[in-house]
């Protein structure tokens, strides 16, 4: 259905964290201040740990996000860093290859909540993040005791999105598809099981809009838009101050409703901040819209509002790659010959 928009490019991989999902962080989350001012030799331990735990340690090293203290942006990925670098001491301290009681269980569970918790704030930062090998062991183990548990059944399905990443690398011998299929059903399977009863325990809540959000972006990217569409509303209608969902609902509307993806899209450039990765995006997208419909000057005028908006990206953030964006600069570089050619129609005899 979507042949001229349905890019995954389009639709960022993360979701950041709302004022709202802030709310009803558990105990972890506010261990940790919003950028860590512990002093110097706190954050050059961080920068040691994420050196340990990141494979690309430059791009996650805290003191680059603390650059940036008014940045709701750099403020969730510093979130995110501190969050799986507890994970990783945690099951580090751990230090045993099996789960025995339900007193092992209390040592873990801080850290299957760390992991989530940091996958909620900036799960870009996922992919590269390496726990301690045993990690999925110890999950498999832990839910042995505790099947019921909704921080280690959620770590257990982002390790399965990790190895399907890694699988589209050629890393893994089960096609692509295979693992999009697996990882697709066992999400959905934990997001009906979650939305039964969505308020019933702590946690429940943020997790599903997170489930609800990555499920809508692996549709788009198999090429689902009606199930993108489906989950990115649901996510919205759980926490209306998520814009990344509203951002994926105006995405999924560019090919059968434009001119209503456009005012979403509106919507979101009013709701995020200006540090969000998808916001120079929002713009480029709108003016792909004019551009598709013949309104060159307002086309012009959201690729000009686009790239000011590109200018204040976050250095830590990769540059702007979406084809809505390759698309105006090649209609503006046709700008000067089509003026040329008006001009020369006016002084023709």
């Amino acid at each position: 259905m979507m042949k001229k928009h349905a890019k995954p490019k389009g639709i960022a991989k993360c979701t950041p964290v709302s004022a709202r999902t802030l709310k009803n962080r558990s105990k972890f989350d506010r261990k940790w201040p919003i950028i860590t001012k512990n002093g110097r030799e706190e954050q050059a331990k961080q920068a040691s740990d994420s050196t340990r735990i990141f494979k690309d340690n430059k791009r996650f090293d805290p003191r680059v996000f603390s650059q940036y203290p008014n940045s709701h942006t750099a403020n969730n990925h510093s979130r995110a860093v501190c969050h799986l670098i507890m994970a990783s001491e945690k099951i580090k301290d751990f230090n045993n290859d099996s789960v025995e009681n339900l007193k092992d269980c209390e040592i873990l569970r801080s850290a299957f909540e760390n992991i989530v918790y940091g996958h909620i704030c900036e799960n870009s930062m996922f992919g590269p993040y390496h726990p301690p090998e045993n990690t999925s062991i110890l999950i498999d183990k832990y839910l042995m005791l505790k099947p019921d548990d909704i921080f280690a059944a959620y770590t257990k399905q982002l390790i399965l999105w990790r190895t399907l990443s890694q699988a589209q690398k050629g890393k893994n011998l089960l096609s692509d598809f295979e693992y999009a299929k697996l990882s697709i059903k066992s999400a959905e399977e934990l997001a009906y099981k979650l939305s039964l009863d969505v308020d019933s325990l702590p946690g429940k809540r943020i997790i599903l809009i997170d489930i609800y959000y990555c499920l809508g972006a692996k549709y788009v990217s198999t090429n689902q838009p009606e199930r993108a569409l489906d989950s990115f509303q649901k996510c919205f209608d759980l926490d209306k101050s998520n814009y990344s969902a509203l951002y994926g609902i105006a995405y999924m509307n560019m090919e059968n409703e434009p001119m209503k993806a456009i005012e979403l899209f509106r919507k979101f450039i009013k709701m995020a901040p200006e540090c969000d990765k998808q916001y120079p995006n929002a713009y480029y997208m709108i003016a792909s819209l004019y551009g598709t419909k013949g309104n060159v000057k307002e086309a012009l005028r959201y690729c000009s509002l686009a790239e000011d908006a590109e200018k204040k990206r976050l250095p830590f953030l990769s540059p702007v790659d979406i084809p809505q964006k390759d698309m105006m600069q090649q209609m503006k570089s046709m700008i000067p010959q089509i003026e040329k050619m008006k001009s020369q129609k006016k002084i023709k005899p």
